[in-house]
């Protein structure tokens, strides 16, 4: 199952297609390049994506937060 393509701008304005993904390695990479577009900065090592409706594969922005390490992000999902 690929999730919808995101598109983001680039610094000059002109449009930028992140293609569909259809593994969970590549929508965690792309879920934090979406984020970093949002908030027009790179993350930090210690910010982590999670996603409120717990399925890695939905990247839409609306779906997607920023959490500050490891331990906030374990309180959110204390099985894990």
């Amino acid at each position: 199952m690929a999730t919808v393509a995101f598109t983001s701008k680039k610094k000059d304005g002109t449009p930028r297609r992140i293609r569909p993904v259809t593994n969970e390695r590549a929508a965690a990479r792309q879920a934090r390049k979406i984020v970093e577009a949002r908030l027009g900065r790179k993350l930090t090592r210690d910010e982590l994506v999670h996603h409120r409706d717990d399925n890695r594969m939905n990247n839409s922005p609306a779906n997607l937060r920023v959490v500050m390490g490891q331990k906030i992000h374990r309180k959110i999902h204390p099985g894990i």
